[in-house]
């Protein structure tokens, strides 16, 4: 049985990151007035996981150079957020981990 490969999405180029990026900031201004009374304050630690989110592969942020022992190919890895169930990328990457 062939083990299962993660590759690496483009984050940066979804419609769900672009949605975020566009209307977070929208969303913190507002959320005090619009949503507080039914849905309670607003924690932190949900800021935290958005700018994680945000800055999730980006080279910029941070990476390591990968070889290949075999063939030589190098290429950058850039860090990763972590964050399951809100990175779309990141929360792929542990299933597949957890799945083998």
């Amino acid at each position: 049985m062939a083990a299962s490969i993660y590759r690496p999405r483009n984050t940066q180029t979804s419609d769900y990151y672009r949605c975020v990026q566009d209307h977070f900031e929208t969303f913190i201004q507002v959320y005090e007035e619009r949503f507080e009374r039914q849905y309670g304050f607003f924690r932190s630690y949900i800021q935290k996981v958005i700018y994680r989110y945000l800055n999730c592969e980006a080279l910029h942020n941070g990476f390591s150079r990968v070889k290949c022992k075999d063939c030589g190919h190098k290429y950058l890895l850039a860090f990763s957020c972590k964050r399951r169930h809100f990175c779309p990328s990141c929360h792929q990457k542990q299933v597949v981990e957890f799945g083998e």
